[in-house]
């Protein structure tokens, strides 16, 4: 009888309802219990209750730290690790959490990740941050990615620097980028259709550094690479001269380069190149597949009013094209252009119906003879002429979304039978 009470009084153990080990070693975390180290770190108010064996059993460098020839005592202070990325640490070490933080704090983590030899922990950052990666937080990313010489997330940000360098320099966190992660950025092509937008970036750089240099001193070294002879006089005078970057003699002696004034020397920070950077290489084309959701249900005998008829024998392919940026069209790949007889002729127009480009389509590709602006929020229409056998159809509304590029339109598809037109462009916003 008195067991029986003594057990009814006995406080319960807290290993008691935790039914595995890893239950067990998460409830040590943020606990005394068992406690054997002392973590302190500047600027947290608080000391962290940590466990040698945890600590050891996730990182080598730990192990080493606290049980190899030189071990710590039961106090370890870490002055340069970043307090909320190491108690995100910690409960990755404790409870398995993977989880991972908004990009700016798993900038921080993969940074600690690697400093204390997580390698697994190192490719989940890795993976979070490439499949996050975007234009905007570009510059959050890429001194991480340089530092740690992680090849596939570098690449990744180069095919974003290739495919957006508008976007990636007008980004509001340019100025994090440490000053050789802007010089290993700049060592792109950077296909943009204005210097000023390089420009304006270095400006924005500049003022960010909070150094006490002058702005023209902070951004010196990188001035030789805005090519200012491509920009026109209204941009050099609207944009160049209120920058205060550069003195009254070189603003004299560009402005007469850029009007091609014989004579004129340039200064020794001045780019000669004329040339302007939009390239438009083969192996920066992006492509979207726009595929068709069918309209309701219908009767054949209904589907044969075909309502994407343009005119006699042209058929409209894609209607209510639009775009939220402005794309660089190459050209256009469907099954539905490549006629059973004689040739097609593929046509893009405006909302107003104005022919904008045409080109004779080889087999089921059209592929224009340079690159055709599609603009912002405009409709835009593909039409084909054929010489042969058309299936009537409907339209089907679509949209797809590649990285930041986003299209909606109306495509063709026949009889009830979906299909798909490939587009092939460049963007460089």
């Amino acid at each position: 009888m008195s067991s029986v009470v003594e057990g009814q009084g006995r406080k319960a153990a807290w290993q008691g309802s935790l039914a595995s080990p890893s239950q067990r070693v998460a409830a040590l975390l943020h606990s005394s219990k068992l406690s054997d180290l002392t973590i302190t770190l500047p600027g947290l108010q608080n000391s962290i209750k940590a466990h040698r064996l945890v600590l050891a059993m996730s990182s080598p460098v730990f192990e080493a730290m606290l049980y190899g020839p030189l071990a710590e005592g039961p106090e370890v202070t870490l002055k340069e690790d970043h307090p909320e990325a190491l108690q995100w640490v910690l409960e990755y070490m404790y409870r398995g959490h993977t989880r991972l933080p908004e990009v700016a704090l798993t900038v921080k983590v993969y940074q600690l990740a690697s400093k204390y030899q997580m390698e697994a922990l190192m490719s989940l950052c890795s993976e979070f941050l490439q499949a996050t990666l975007t234009a905007a937080n570009l510059p959050e990313i890429y001194d991480t990615a340089m530092l740690l010489e992680d090849t596939m997330l570098l690449e990744k940000c180069s095919k974003v620097v290739n495919h957006s360098p508008a976007s990636v320099l007008s980004s509001p966190h340019m100025g994090r980028l440490s000053r050789p992660a802007l010089t290993h950025l700049l060592q792109h092509p950077l296909h943009i259709t204005s210097e000023v937008v390089l420009l304006e970036a270095l400006l924005r750089w500049g003022h960010a550094q909070g150094t006490r240099k002058e702005l023209r001193e902070e951004i010196e070294e990188f001035l030789p690479q805005v090519r200012f002879l491509t920009l026109t006089t209204d941009e050099f005078v609207e944009h160049v001269m209120p920058a205060g970057v550069l003195t009254l003699s070189e603003m004299t002696a560009l402005l007469m380069s850029i009007k091609q004034l014989q004579g004129v020397s340039l200064p020794p920070l001045c780019c000669p190149e004329r040339e302007k950077r939009l390239c438009y290489d083969e192996t920066l084309l992006r492509s979207i597949t726009l595929a068709p959701r069918a309209a309701s249900s219908r009767s054949r005998k209904q589907a044969r009013g075909s309502n994407f008829v343009h005119a006699m024998n042209e058929q409209i392919l894609i209607a209510d094209l639009r775009t939220a940026t402005p794309l660089q069209l190459a050209r256009i790949e469907c099954r539905a252009i490549h006629p059973t007889s004689g040739t097609a002729c593929v046509c893009l127009k405006d909302s107003e119906g104005n022919l904008l480009a045409s080109v004779t389509a080889e087999g089921t590709e059209a592929r224009f003879s340079g690159p055709v602006t599609l603009k912002p929020s405009a409709a835009h229409s593909v039409t084909v002429s054929l010489e042969g056998h058309w299936p009537r159809g409907e339209l089907g509304e679509a949209a797809a979304m590649q990285d930041e590029v986003r299209l909606t339109a109306r495509v063709a598809y026949t009889e009830g039978r979906s299909g798909s037109v490939t587009l092939y462009f460049w963007s460089f916003n």
